[in-house]
C-alpha cells in the first residue's frame, strides 16, 4: 500500500516536471535565438534616399539605430548624413518580420549632378550591425539608385 502511494506520487511529480519542461522549453529556445537585421531596400526619389530595414530574426529588435550617408556628385558637393536613433518621432523597436523605413530628408535635400555613393547601416542593442553600400546618380533633385 505504501509502495503504491509512493509510486503514484513519483509518477505525478514526473508528469508535472515533464509538462513544465515542455512549456518552458520553447520560450527558452526562442530567447536564445538572436535578432538579425537586414537592409532589404534602398530607394532614390525626389531629393532623398530611403532605406528599409527588416527584422529577420525571431525576437524584437530594440534600440534600433539607422544611418544613411550620401556622398559624391561633381566636385564632391553632395554630402548628406542622416542618423535615426529612436528620436521621439518614431519607434525604436522592430518586431520579427516587420520593417522600418527611414529617409534623408530631415538631414537635407539632395541636389546636384553626378555619381554618388550611399553607405547604410542598421543596428540594435540586441543585434549586430549590418552595413550595405549602394551606387547611384543625381540629376538635379532626382536621385537614382543603380544597384
Amino acid at each position: 500500500m505504501i509502495y503504491r502511494k509512493n509510486l503514484q506520487k513519483a509518477l505525478c511529480l514526473g508528469f508535472i516536471s515533464m509538462l513544465v519542461s515542455l512549456t518552458v522549453s520553447p520560450y527558452s529556445i526562442a530567447a536564445q535565438q538572436p535578432t538579425v537585421l537586414d537592409i532589404i531596400q534602398a530607394k532614390g526619389g525626389f531629393g532623398k534616399v530611403s532605406i528599409t530595414v527588416k527584422n529577420i530574426g525571431n525576437t524584437t529588435a530594440e534600440n534600433v539605430s539607422m544611418t544613411i550617408s550620401v556622398q559624391g556628385g561633381i566636385l564632391g558637393k553632395i554630402n548628406v548624413t542622416k542618423i535615426c536613433a529612436g528620436c521621439g518621432n518614431c519607434s525604436n523597436l522592430i518586431e520579427p518580420n516587420a520593417t522600418k523605413t527611414e529617409n534623408t530628408l530631415e538631414a537635407g535635400v539632395i541636389i546636384g549632378f553626378g555619381p554618388i555613393t550611399i553607405t547604410t547601416s542598421a543596428e540594435a542593442s540586441n543585434a549586430e550591425i549590418v552595413n550595405k553600400n549602394y551606387n547611384g546618380f543625381v540629376i538635379g533633385f532626382f536621385v537614382i539608385i543603380t544597384n
